[in-house]
This record gives C-alpha cells, structure tokens and sequence, in this order.
C-alpha cells in the first residue's frame, strides 16, 4: 500500500509525482472494499462505498443505521426500518411492510413469534390470547375478551348470575357451560352494572328452562365473548342486580338492619316471618326464588302487610 506524494515543480510548465510506498489510511473515504470519495462524505451519508459513493450504509459498516435505530437496506445503500418481520418488536406494528421496509399492523400470528409472550394477531396487534385460543394459551384459565389477556379465572366456575368477563367462565366444576353467557346487564335499566368491563353468566332463553328467579326475559344481548345477539333467562333490570338475588338465595342477613348491610339495589327486610334478610325489589312472584328448601323463604312477592314496597319474600 502506497501514499501518493505530489510536488508541484516550480519554474517549469509541467508537473510531476512521485510513488512513495507508504501505509494507506481511508478515513471517512471508505472501508477495506470501499471507494475513494471526493468530496469526503458527511455525517449524513457517512460511508464510501466500492462505487465511491456516499451512502448511509453497507453489509458491514451500519453503524450510522444502528445509531438511528434502524437496520441497513442491502443493496439500497439506505436505512430503513425493517427488511424482515422478525426486525420489528413492537406488538402494535410487528409485521415489515416488503415495499415500504416499514413495520405495520400484524397479518398473522407468524409476524409475532419473536414478541415474547404475545404470539397471537388479533386485530392488527400481538395479543396473549383469544376466545378461540385461549385452551391452549391460558391453559385452563379465562381470555378476556376486551384486553386479550390471560386472567386468573378458571374456566367453568362461575355461577348464574355470578360475576365474569368471558363466556367459558360460566359452568361448573371446571366445565364450561354451553347454555350460559356471560352477558352485560344494567342497573337502574340504563346504567350499565357494575361496570363496563364486567357481566354476568345468563342461560340462552332460546334452549328452554327458565326458572325462578331468572324467569324474566332479556331481549337482544350480545355476549361480552362476541357470540351473537341473543335473549337470556334473567332478572328485573329495573328493581334488581345480580348480587342482590344471589344475597336472598345465600339466605344472606343484615343484621344493622340497613339497606346498606346488602348488596347493591338488596334492601334489609323480614323475610317469611325471618327478621333482617337480605332481599330485593320485585314486580312479579316470578322474580322471586322458586322450589327453595325449607326454612328459605322468599317465594313470594309482596310487602309482608307493611306500606313498602313489594319485596321478595314478604
């Protein structure tokens, strides 16, 4: 390798070099298998390339890409986001676009192998689960329909009208039930009860078998796992919520006496001759327990000779 020395030869119309062998350094002007480039290349394009050339980047010299946190386009000399889909790490955009070399929406599960514990494409986004999945990726618990997300609820354990958040919680004994959903429900009638993330497991009118207290129709309710509109076995929206007939049919008591001893839209009255039950609001004996054992009262619908309301058990 050889530094090329040229002296200018004062006093004569020509001018002449000489070759000294000296070590080559390439600077900015390229690498081993690089160019020379004049001019020498900017922050902005910092390599020289075999065709000396400024360029952003080559197979061995992208350090100006990895400083921009990007990767190096082979053969376009430039940087771009991804050349592959394993390149892109964001759960929201995990998918490399082959013509914009940018990372996008997922289209397949395939584009989330490489962002741990989010391997399923689920609207355009890495998730942990869906319904549809949720056996094999939760393995015996819930996915919740809202955040696609595991939850620490076992499947098939949740009671009529118990509290939930995916229609496989409803059932018994670890066996999801294929009568129940787990279905918004509202109280007063408009206002959406407890919250809008959480419903309760109903039994599907349409298979038969309502019985008290879920004797009351609920018309048009899609389950909050997205099965299709349907109509449930379920209770007086208007006068009661979920956790207060449960409260009546646990024989629950209140013993302050106060309607707040009970739970939400529960009031504290005798109960068939029992002092301080929790119990509810009804229109109809049909929204009152039915076929209980003895010594539960709370069939009947009525005031218990009293000038309140009508209550379940009085």
């Amino acid at each position: 390798m050889r530094w090329v020395a040229c002296f200018l030869l004062f006093l004569t119309p020509a001018t002449g070099c000489i070759l000294e062998d000296k070590p080559v350094d390439p600077g900015i002007d390229g690498g081993a298998d690089g160019g020379m480039c004049d001019p020498p290349c900017t922050d902005k394009a910092p390599v020289c390339n075999a065709e000396s050339a400024c360029v952003e980047c080559e197979a061995l010299d992208d350090d100006y890409c990895e400083g921009k946190m990007q990767v190096c386009k082979m053969g376009a000399f430039e940087c771009v986001d991804c050349n592959t889909s394993e390149e892109c790490s964001d759960p929201e955009a995990a998918h490399c676009n082959a013509g914009t070399n940018e990372c996008e929406g997922c289209e397949s599960d395939a584009d989330c192998n490489g962002i741990d514990g989010l391997g399923r494409c689920e609207a355009d986004t890495c998730v942990q689960c869906t319904p549809a999945t949720e056996a094999a990726d939760c393995v015996g618990k819930s996915c919740d329909p809202a955040t696609f997300a595991c939850t620490g609820t076992d499947v098939g354990t949740v009671g009529t009208c118990e509290e939930c958040i995916a229609d496989s919680e409803c059932g018994e004994d670890g066996s999801p039930s294929a009568e129940h959903r787990c279905v918004e429900m509202f109280y007063p009638a408009e206002d959406r009860f407890p919250d809008d993330e959480t419903g309760f497991c109903l039994k599907v009118f349409a298979l038969g078998g309502c019985e008290q207290p879920y004797a009351i129709r609920i018309s048009d309710r899609e389950s909050l796992s997205g099965d299709p509109l349907e109509s449930y076995c379920g209770i007086n929206e208007a006068l009661a919520a979920c956790p207060a007939v449960r409260a009546l049919d646990q024989n629950d008591q209140c013993p302050g006496g106060e309607d707040t001893d009970c739970p939400p839209s529960g009031v504290c009255r005798d109960v068939g001759g029992l002092p301080d039950r929790c119990t509810y609001l009804c229109a109809s004996v049909v929204e009152c327990l039915g076929n209980i054992p003895a010594g539960r009262p709370g069939s009947s619908c009525g005031s218990s000779g009293s000038d309140s309301d009508d209550y379940c058990g009085g």
